[in-house]
């Protein structure tokens, strides 16, 4: 099926339009291979019931055939057409040999005048068709009747002069030429085909990896569609597809393509003719050029590309065997010393020490770089190369699957799994069974095989048994579990630095490692390098090879004030961090995740702008090793940070980015898509707040503990909220409130929902369940001077008194409650709310004028942030706290049909250039219809004008 091509497909029509008129029309399609030119042409085609349809597909000129162009196309005439043969039925001699039907020019005149029906004839391939059929067809177009000629070609390089000059002078001629689908198009395809499965994330990656080409999106769709958790990863394009679009190609030419798919895609043309063993290979590359398989740059050094990955991918995967082998083999001398040596990995047969060795000290030096990710992969492969049978091997698996964990990749470490748990016991192995079982959201399992690896170091290897302690630290964390995470990462940081040297945080300043990422064979072992033995390399010779990640006594250092920050509060966390500098200069790679934790903690303390400013320090970084042990969770609380803040764009933005990146950990899209409901519901878009939020707990609920359950339940109270269901909040989170497992983790994110919690607590007539759950969060210590928990307590206790009848009480807490929202921890969406509660018990105490200015406040902030539900729920207090007006003219009455348009779009709180757009008139003309309205009505602001039509009823419907 044929989908998008809106404006070809109506080009189409046109021409068989004129065709059905008596007018003879030429369409000539032209685009690259698989751009779907024939699915294009065929899904026209059969859409003629009034035509007579003749088609053929030329050959290319390698394939002999007795039979031209138009020759096939005739006997398609004389098979399928009864009356053309003298018995009424299909000629037996014709259905034998094509050749006996007549052919040539007059056949084809004819055939045409025979009948009074349109014809469509349509040529697919059409640059390998012959030139004397080309010339005939395109000559009995140019004589007129009913006939739809459609020529359907990659290019015209192949086509003669007078061929060229036939279809120059054709008229009419109608030329679509296609290319990759436009990003809307391509878009609509893939979510009509995920269904259920679309989301604003998988689909512009597949689209993006697509390049919009139908035929590679398609086959993504399929491919992910089919795929099975575990099960071998099949191939996108098939062979016979990719072969199917070579058709044609000079067999150099498919050598050219097939070197540049072995190196990776790209390369510069000195690069390719090494590899292919020409002096030059410029006049191979041509023809690919013209079919487009190929971009080229002419710079000093021309460079040369394969347009579309997933072809490259395709094409690699259906190479021979001994001919990818040879094409490595020859790119190992044509290319650097790294990219070389990954040649020689691809080309190698069976195991090679040697070269076991040299990925050793490749990934030795890609660690010394922090290029964890590189060195895993390093590491690995030098595993593959080295006997299975030996346990130093092993070792090599254990290393890359430590460094894997460290550099945030679970989804690539997942798949190591079921290797790790094949080899001998050892802690070794059951520290990389524990991470993978991390990796997969098993983290009950995780802290089991962490915490027994950690004990069986404990003696003969402490400086390793510190890197486990750490992981276990990082596990206990996650799992809300504070004073563990705090014990196992203490524990990592024995012993204490040397005497009279500071401590990394300390308050006299801050000491850097000297590089620790470097590879070296256990303690017990020789540091030097001794023969070759057993199939591994020599490092491994006679102890097993282990990794020390970089940063390892800052990560623990930043967990250990995690942990104390879950178990007595974020204060207590931050004082651990205190010599942690603030300028970003003096911020090295291996404290991100120091300031990571800083930034969150900073965050939960009601420091806005400066959790801020850490959290945007830590993602302008994402891609540094350091910053991934913590996976995405510095663009998570800086969404958070821009969401309390009512930077609701730049939230959106950044939940996006963090959603676009293929690492991170498994609990990190869960809290992420709930980010993304919570921005749907406030704005109130329920429809996609609600597909956000069942993409959270989809994400969710494969993982084995309450974690992501908590974003997810947070999530489902805002969009309750932002409905203004109170009920559906206190049911979401009261059950977070309660659960043991998240006791601890409540002090550090509590601040975010504690006020909508108390509000609706109290809504519900259950004011003592609120105060009890503030009285519980005051009692653990620092948290009682937190700014937007003393938010929440006076917003409890003036919804209290207002219960109460007590509306002065209730005005001087709401006030209260506004003071504390200052600069660097203000957070607009609250703000506004309490702006309406100050408005409702002013109106109760008579005070109009106070009531309309606090209700302005709030329709003025719900406004700029884009809060729609919250700015229908203040206009509805307003209007409830409005006194009767019995002589309040009808607005109607005064103005003219014009003005009330005008004045119904101000009272919907929109400016005049929206207006303009809405109503289609200049922003001149509209600020004329207000001059006329404020004249009428008597008024001078524009404020004051949105308040009369809300008060008229004029200001509740949409635009």
């Amino acid at each position: 099926m044929c989908t998008g091509r809106l404006s070809q497909s109506r080009a189409l029509r046109a021409a068989a339009d004129s065709a059905r008129a008596g007018t003879a029309t030429v369409v000539l399609v032209q685009g690259p291979p698989g751009i779907g030119k024939t699915t294009l042409v065929r899904q026209f085609l059969a859409g003629l019931s009034d035509f007579t349809v003749l088609d053929s597909t030329a050959t290319p000129p390698p394939v002999v055939s007795d039979v031209d162009c138009l020759s096939r196309l005739l006997h398609r005439v004389a098979v399928r057409v009864p009356d053309r043969s003298p018995a009424g039925g299909p000629s037996a001699r014709a259905a034998r040999n094509p050749a006996a039907v007549p052919s040539g020019p007059r056949a084809l005149r004819e055939l045409l005048d025979t009948s009074a029906a349109p014809w469509a004839v349509f040529v697919d391939d059409a640059q390998w068709a012959d030139s004397p059929s080309l010339k005939a067809l395109l000559e009995a177009a140019r004589e007129g009747g009913p006939l739809c000629l459609v020529l359907a070609a990659r290019h015209s390089h192949g086509w003669d002069e007078e061929v060229l000059h036939a279809l120059d002078t054709v008229a009419p001629l109608t030329h679509i030429a296609l290319a990759e689908l436009p990003e809307a198009e391509a878009a609509a395809l893939a979510a009509t085909a995920l269904g259920d499965l679309a989301d604003d994330v998988l689909t512009p990656r597949l689209v993006q990896r697509s390049g919009g080409h139908p035929l590679y999106l398609r086959s993504l769709l399929d491919a992910h569609g089919t795929a099975r958790p575990g099960g071998p990863e099949r191939p996108v394009l098939p062979a016979s597809v990719v072969r199917r679009q070579l058709t044609g190609v000079p067999s150099e030419g498919v050598a050219a393509l097939e070197a540049l798919a072995v190196l990776g895609g790209c390369a510069t043309v000195p690069v390719l003719s090494a590899v292919l063993g020409a002096a030059d290979c410029t006049s191979a590359l041509d023809p690919l050029v013209h079919e487009e398989f190929i971009t080229r740059t002419d710079a000093h050094v021309p460079t040369v590309a394969i347009r579309h990955g997933v072809f490259r991918d395709a094409l690699y995967d259906t190479l021979p065997a001994a001919r990818r082998r040879a094409l490595h083999v020859a790119a190992v001398d044509a290319v650097g010393e790294r990219q070389g040596l990954a040649h020689r990995v691809a080309a190698a047969e069976t195991v090679d020490v040697r070269l076991a060795a040299d990925l050793l000290q490749a990934a030795t030096r890609e660690l010394a770089e922090g290029g964890l990710l590189h060195a895993a992969r390093t590491l690995l492969s030098a595993a593959s190369l080295s006997h299975a049978d030996d346990h130093r091997t092993d070792h090599l698996l254990y290393g890359a699957v430590r460094l894997l964990f460290w550099a945030g990749a679970d989804a690539e470490l997942t798949r190591h799994g079921h290797a790790v748990a094949t080899r001998r016991p050892c802690p070794w192995r059951d520290e990389a069974l524990g991470l993978a079982e991390f990796a997969a959201g098993r983290l009950t399992s995780a802290r089991r095989l962490l915490d027994q690896a950690q004990e069986s170091l404990r003696e003969t290897h402490p400086g390793q048994r510190a890197v486990v302690l750490t992981e276990l630290a990082l596990v206990h964390a996650i799992l809300g579990q504070g004073e563990a995470a705090r014990h196992h990462a203490d524990q990592a940081l024995r012993p204490a630095p040397p005497a009279g040297e500071a401590g990394l945080y300390g308050p006299v300043g801050r000491r850097r490692e000297t590089d620790p990422a470097v590879a070296r064979p256990a303690p017990g072992g020789p540091a030097d390098a001794g023969p070759l033995s057993g199939g591994v390399p020599d490092a491994c010779a006679r102890a097993p090879y282990v990794v020390e990640p970089p940063g390892l006594r800052q990560a623990a250092r930043a967990l250990a004030a995690y942990g104390a920050a879950l178990r007595h509060g974020p204060g207590s966390g931050l004082d651990l961090l205190a010599g942690l500098p603030e300028d970003a200069d003096r911020i090295g790679e291996e404290d991100l995740p120091a300031l990571t934790v800083r930034g969150i903690l900073r965050l939960a303390n009601a420091q806005l702008s400066a959790a801020t400013t850490d959290l945007t320090m830590v993602t302008a970084r994402r891609r540094s090793a350091a910053a991934r042990l913590l996976g995405t969770s510095a663009s998570v609380h800086l969404a958070m940070c821009h969401l309390l803040g009512g930077d609701w764009n730049r939230a959106a933005r950044e939940v996006g980015r963090a959603l676009d990146d293929e690492q991170g950990r498994c609990f990190d899209a869960p809290a992420l898509w709930s980010l993304r409901s919570v921005l749907d519901a406030f704005r109130g878009d329920e429809r996609a707040a609600e597909t956000s939020l069942r993409q959270a707990q989809h994400l969710a609920g494969p993982l084995d503990f309450g974690g992501p359950q908590y974003p997810t339940a947070m999530a489902r109270a805002m969009g309750a909220r932002a409905r203004g269901d109170h009920r559906g909040v206190v049911d979401a989170l009261q059950v977070l409130a309660e659960r043991s497992a998240h006791s601890e983790r409540v002090r550090i994110v509590s601040t975010s929902w504690l006020p909508f919690l108390a509000e609706s607590l109290v809504s519900c007539g259950l004011a003592d369940l609120a105060r009890a759950a503030m009285e519980e969060l005051k009692s653990t210590g620092d948290d009682a001077s937190n700014p937007h928990l003393r938010v929440a307590d006076a917003w409890l206790e003036g919804r209290t008194a207002e219960a109460a009848g007590a509306h002065e009480d209730a005005l001087g807490r709401y006030t209260e409650a506004v003071g504390l929202l200052g600069p660097g921890r203000d957070i607009p969406l609250i703000r506004g709310l309490l702006e309406i509660a100050r408005g409702r018990v002013s109106a109760a105490l008579g005070r109009a004028a106070s009531a309309t200015a606090h209700f302005d406040s709030a329709e003025d902030l719900f406004t700029r942030l884009g809060a729609r539900p919250f700015l229908e729920e203040c206009r509805a207090e307003r209007r409830a706290c409005a006194p009767e007006r019995g002589n309040t003219p009808d607005l109607g009455h005064l103005l003219t049909g014009r003005e009330r348009e005008v004045a119904r779009l101000v009272g919907l709180g929109c400016t005049n250039r929206e207006i303009a757009d809405e109503l289609t008139l200049s922003v001149k003309t509209i600020e004329y219809h207000l001059r006329s309205v404020f004249v009428k009505l008597g008024m001078r602001s524009r404020r004051e004008l949105r308040r009369r039509v809300q008060e008229a009823g004029g200001g509740d419907g949409h635009r």
